[in-house]
């Protein structure tokens, strides 16, 4: 649907946007990008310059590349929600937190770690400094990460790599934090791994490197990572920094989405309804949608809700399309609120 008053080439452009059209995505991309008979918005550029690119189309991701040369990054958009609409909002990142200590179901006792800290228990150190940072005393956390990490432990390492990035105890330092990151993903931390494929993916504290990015996504995948497996998923989706290949994409999204994480699930399931990378199974799909969206993800309560309406997996429900069509719409979804308002039934009241 045309904007009021936008001028028609944009209002044709995007009405075959919408529908899928790959070179109107392109073309609507660049005019946001450029400010051309529209407002400029980087946003919205990216939003679409990314939707065209998964369609292969070249132009599209050129000007990708060309904008991450200069440090800009697309966000991670899933998929298109059924049907197409503008304006969705990206997907959050997983994030990974530093807990180089696992304790299992017990706590630790703060009595007893001090006393090890202090005695020059290197892994005692960062399970004191991990508790001072959860209960919010981040410079004395930076310390007994510090002391730990000139012992040349890892996990303290890291840390301190955390603490940087974040300005947590002392200044924000995306250099400092890199470094950090690279002297423990060297000694093999997962965790690391991760984190400094991130900053080689935004380009902070060093130029943007998608090919780098993955060669550490795929270190941290081997691990057993599930957020490395979900972003290296995405890489291989839309041949950022290694070959396209949605095969490979959906081994990844896979993995991730077996341990829980609900952004895979949603992109695994993605792929199984539109049969890209394996075969199509709207069954499969519905079940991976279903579990992301009973862990609050909003685009795949969307989705879900979208084919139970049409009976796509299962059999038709209209009031479970509803419950999941609202439950997104709470979330802030605005193409789950757009529906609901246009859906006569959806005013009445809510089942269990």
């Amino acid at each position: 649907m045309a904007e009021t008053g936008e001028s028609a080439l944009v209002a044709r452009n995007r009405q075959a946007a919408l529908a899928g059209d790959a070179v109107a995505q392109y073309n609507l991309g660049n005019m946001y990008r450029l400010g051309y008979q529209v407002v400029a918005d980087l946003e919205q550029a990216l939003h679409w310059l990314v939707l065209s690119a998964r369609q292969g189309n070249a132009d599209a991701i050129r000007t990708l590349e060309h904008l991450a040369a200069q440090g800009i990054q697309p966000p991670v958009i899933p998929a298109d929600p059924i049907p197409a609409e503008a304006g969705l909002p990206p997907l959050p990142l997983p994030e990974t937190d530093a807990d180089a200590l696992q304790f299992g179901a017990c706590a630790p006792d703060p009595r007893r770690l001090r006393a090890e800290a202090e005695a020059g228990d290197g892994e005692a150190q960062v399970a004191l400094g991990n508790l001072c940072r959860a209960e919010g005393r981040a410079a004395e956390a930076v310390r007994w990460y510090g002391l730990a990490a000139a012992a040349g432990l890892p996990a303290a390492v890291f840390s301190l790599g955390v603490c940087y990035e974040r300005g947590l105890g002392l200044a924000a330092d995306d250099g400092k934090a890199l470094d950090c990151y690279r002297r423990a993903a060297e000694a093999g931390l997962a965790e690391a791994q991760y984190n400094l494929g991130n900053l080689y993916l935004a380009g902070r504290g060093v130029a943007a490197d998608a090919a780098t990015a993955a060669h550490w996504f795929e270190r941290a995948a081997a691990g057993g990572l599930a957020a490395a497996c979900f972003l290296l998923g995405v890489l291989s989706e839309q041949g950022r920094g290694v070959a396209r290949d949605e095969a490979r994409a959906a081994e990844l999204y896979a993995r991730a989405a077996g341990q829980g994480l609900a952004e895979a699930q949603f992109n695994l399931a993605t792929l199984l309804r539109q049969g890209r990378g394996v075969e199509a199974d709207a069954q499969e799909a519905l079940y991976f949608y279903r579990r992301a969206a009973e862990q609050g993800l909003a685009e795949a309560q969307l989705n879900l809700g979208l084919m139970l309406a049409r009976g796509l997996g299962a059999p038709q429900d209209g009031a479970q399309a509803l419950h999941w069509l609202r439950r997104a719409a709470a979330a802030g979804n605005a193409r789950a609120a757009a529906l609901l308002a246009r859906a006569p039934a959806a005013t009445g009241e809510e089942g269990p």
